[in-house]
């Protein structure tokens, strides 16, 4: 008799199904917020605007500043600082901006500052003091333009030129000649004060300054020319 057949196979277990994958997609970032733009300065033709006020503080040669400024008027401010030449010469002095123009890049202000100054020492014993290297005297007007350029990024750096006449009043002039005669009671001299600079946005109300320039005088006991070298910082308040 044939064998008997053989016992059918048990069916394969069924294939475990693959995991499935699961991929973590991130979510895109948002994009960053557009950067507040810095607009305003102490240094160039553009006006702080009404109801607006700014600080700021220059070290340098000869003079350090600091200064205040206030907008009264849409285009006009007004200000109150301080010069010194490292204590041997400390003027106070009040400024006033006027924006003659002012485009999207381009502004244009007439400028002017007076004060009177306070000197360490008197004139008769200084020799290439505090008088020589500021070219100031007792009483100084010093009226002028300043023009700046700003782009159209809100963080563009804006470069400025400041020329200005300074008139010093001297209330206690001395002749250093014996045969001169007496001195007068009082003596102007005038000088060309050209500053070049600009102010550098570091955020919505903050730039670093810096200027460089140089004095033309007109006095024979003043240095014919006086280089000039500041770097500062400046804000706006509100």
């Amino acid at each position: 008799a044939p064998p008997p057949p053989p016992p059918p196979r048990a069916a394969p277990p069924p294939l475990a199904e693959p995991p499935s994958a699961h991929r973590r997609v991130k979510a895109p970032r948002p994009p960053p917020p557009p950067q507040a733009p810095n607009r305003y300065g102490l240094y160039g033709g553009r006006s702080l605007g009404s109801g607006h006020a700014g600080v700021g503080m220059e070290l340098g040669f000869p003079f350090v500043s600091a200064r205040g400024v206030y907008g009264v008027l849409e285009h006009l401010d007004l200000g109150l600082g301080v010069d010194t030449v490292y204590g041997l010469m400390t003027e106070l002095r009040a400024s006033v901006r006027f924006t003659l123009l002012d485009s999207d890049n381009v502004s244009l202000a007439f400028v002017v500052d007076g004060g009177h100054a306070f000197f360490l020492r008197p004139p008769d014993t200084e020799d290439k003091g505090a008088r020589y290297l500021s070219g100031r005297r007792e009483w100084n007007v010093a009226p002028g333009l300043v023009a700046s350029f700003q782009g159209d990024s809100p963080r563009a750096w804006r470069p400025y030129l400041d020329v200005r006449a300074l008139m010093a009043f001297d209330m206690d002039p001395i002749q250093k000649d014996p045969l001169s005669g007496v001195p007068p009671a009082w003596k102007l001299d005038a000088s060309v004060l050209v500053r070049l600079g600009a102010e550098f946005p570091v955020g919505e109300k903050t730039s670093y300054a810096v200027s460089f320039g140089g004095d033309f005088r007109s006095r024979s006991s003043d240095a014919e020319f006086m280089p000039t070298l500041s770097v500062g910082v400046v804000s706006t308040l509100f």
